[in-house]
């Protein structure tokens, strides 16, 4: 169960940032807040999610998974009329993603015995079958 929340966590998000970097045009509500803000924390969190997700084995795939998800956004968003690419935000994914390495390796061992002690707990009090 702990497996599935921290999948979860990481991909539930992901797909939610894919579809509003993709969309011709996001939600008013997204652009209320600075897109160098929204850039920032998407990947700060998106990378913790990704090493809680993943174990993060291997923090240079990991980091290299979000460089290119980060050019990916840029590159589409260049063929979309609506959007456009921009250097900039791929300057504060980087940003983004170094903070999200530096969290996990402060806090990540941490957040996942959190995680898997809470799914231990909510196993002991479902019915058994």
């Amino acid at each position: 169960m702990a497996r599935i929340l921290m999948l979860s966590g990481f991909w539930v998000p992901w797909v939610v940032c894919t579809y509003l970097a993709f969309a011709p045009s996001p939600p008013e509500a997204v652009f209320r807040v600075s897109d160098v803000l929204l850039h920032g924390f998407a990947f700060s969190y998106l990378t913790f999610a990704l090493g809680l997700a993943h174990h993060a084995k291997r923090w240079v795939m990991a980091v290299a998974w979000m460089i290119a998800y980060g050019v990916a956004i840029e590159l589409v968003q260049s063929f979309e009329p609506e959007r456009s690419a921009e250097w900039k935000d791929i300057m504060v994914d980087l940003v983004g993603i170094g903070i999200g390495v530096v969290a996990f390796r402060l806090v990540g061992g941490q957040i996942e015995a959190l995680v898997n002690w809470l799914a231990d707990t909510v196993v002991r009090w479902l019915p058994s079958s």
